[in-house]
């Protein structure tokens, strides 16, 4: 008969549970860097969006301009998507 280990899973032996925790932590931080990578793209759509109502170009010229913002001011491209993003916001109908 198989000793099953404490932990409960018997298809890893017992000697593995830092190896579990490590996989764990960085999986942990790459569903974190995810996340914010989606949030990143989100708000860069967004300012991308408002560009090209406002200056009438199409998506690859809109993101130059962004770009040259970015690039201009020193800030980081996402940053500046940020700040164009809230800018365009009516008063009073801040997103959550």
């Amino acid at each position: 008969m198989q000793d099953v280990p404490v932990h409960g899973d018997p298809l890893v032996p017992e000697d593995h549970e830092e190896i579990k925790r490590e996989e764990l932590l960085a999986l942990e931080q790459e569903v974190n860097g995810l996340r914010a990578a989606l949030g990143s793209r989100t708000v860069i759509g967004k300012a991308i969006g408002i560009i090209i109502e406002r200056e009438g170009v199409n998506e690859t010229q809109a993101f130059e301009v962004l770009k040259v913002m970015s690039q201009h001011s020193n800030v980081k491209l996402r940053d500046v998507a940020a700040r164009l993003a809230k800018g365009a916001q009516p008063a009073g109908n801040e997103e959550p």
